[in-house]
């Protein structure tokens, strides 16, 4: 298991927001880009990973207790939506890497630290 500010620095992320819970522990991902679905299964040991950038995407993060989003494909979220996942205290980060690359390279990170 790793922690918020691990994934990121293995990750070489982008962080869009402040890293509020470096220490949280981070099991494993999880991708998805349909609200409902991602509300519904999305654990709070996950981070999360999508190409959504509105207010919604900050909402299902706070409801489910999610400490890091990961945009994907260089997704830039509105000032308004960064100042929202601010005051939830939702670290938002972002990669080049398509959803897929990036789930390979948390998966590989994390399979890593198991051994």
């Amino acid at each position: 298991m790793k922690t918020v500010s691990e994934i990121i620095e293995a990750m070489e992320l982008k962080v869009l927001t402040e890293v509020y819970h470096p220490d949280m522990p981070i099991k494993k991902g999880y991708a998805g880009d349909m609200l409902s679905h991602v509300m519904a299964h999305l654990q709070s040991d996950e981070c999360w990973f999508t190409i959504l950038n509105s207010m919604n995407v900050i909402a299902v993060a706070s409801l489910n207790e999610c400490p890091l989003v990961i945009l994907t494909e260089d997704v830039v979220l509105q000032d308004a939506v960064l100042e929202k996942a601010k005051s939830e205290e939702i670290c938002v980060c972002t990669t080049s890497m398509d959803t897929y690359t990036a789930c390979g390279v948390l998966s590989g990170i994390l399979e890593t630290m198991e051994v």
